[in-house]
């Protein structure tokens, strides 16, 4: 009994570190795997960084309520933009080793895997774009509030801040709204909250408009109704003077 209970047990040694040994090329694989997207990211770090300043991305960030998520140090925003790209890459590379790990230990038997790094990155991607979505929309809204701030009919009137701010506020709601959903957030209460406030402002401008009407009206027959009676008066005058045909 004792020697065959050592023979299993000698044999499961052997077993274990005959698969240990088998699993280090694979093991060894998803290290370069993992180094490479590494050394990548490293690559592409200081390239996306000397980028974003040429564009003068950190200007244009600035100029959008993302301003408040970064420090006033020169550069932040290029940094903090090419770290996030570092650093997704790296991701990607390790998913990509994970994967390749298991398909080469298990076999075949990597459908849950593969199904989990596919929704994974299948969230990460509509995050990513719903930001880019965000970021432009944020600065074309406060570059078309500069230039309804700067056009002549607002420069001709003293509402000037009050267009650029009511432009600017609208713009930034549709931002956000599209932004949103395309990272497949729920934004039917948004839209709700759309519809009522256009409800609302459709109401107070017909209101607005009403009063105007109304209030222009009654200063104009004020000023005309001396004329207007005269005008009356003349012509019953006329009527009474005119010879009568019997």
């Amino acid at each position: 009994m004792y020697p065959l209970l050592a023979d299993g047990i000698r044999n499961s040694i052997q077993g274990a570190v005959v698969d240990f040994v088998d699993f280090l090329p694979v093991l060894f694989g998803a290290a370069v795997i993992v180094l490479c997207g590494v050394a990548i990211g490293n690559k592409l770090q200081p390239i996306v960084t000397s980028v974003s300043r040429r564009i003068e991305f950190d200007e244009k960030v600035h100029q959008t309520p993302f301003a408040a998520l970064f420090s006033d140090e020169p550069n932040a925003v290029s940094r903090a933009f090419a770290l996030l790209v570092k650093y997704y890459v790296v991701l990607i590379a390790f998913v990509v080793a994970v994967e390749w790990t298991v398909s080469r230990h298990i076999g075949t038997s990597t459908w849950f895997l593969r199904d989990w790094a596919r929704e994974f990155l299948g969230d990460i991607q509509p995050i990513v774009l719903g930001v880019i979505v965000l970021f432009l929309g944020f600065y074309l809204a406060s570059y078309a509030a500069d230039q309804v701030r700067a056009s002549d009919v607002a420069q001709g009137s003293s509402f000037s801040p009050q267009f650029a701010g009511g432009t600017k506020a609208l713009l930034y709601f549709v931002v956000l709204v599209i932004g949103l959903d395309t990272m497949g957030i729920n934004v039917a209460i948004l839209h709700t909250f759309a519809q009522a406030f256009a409800y609302g402002i459709g109401l107070a401008a017909a209101l607005a408009i009403g009063i105007a009407f109304g209030w222009g009206g009654k200063d104009y027959v004020a000023d005309n109704l001396e004329g207007w009676l005269e005008n009356s008066k003349a012509v019953a005058d006329d009527a009474k003077a005119a010879p009568s045909d019997d």
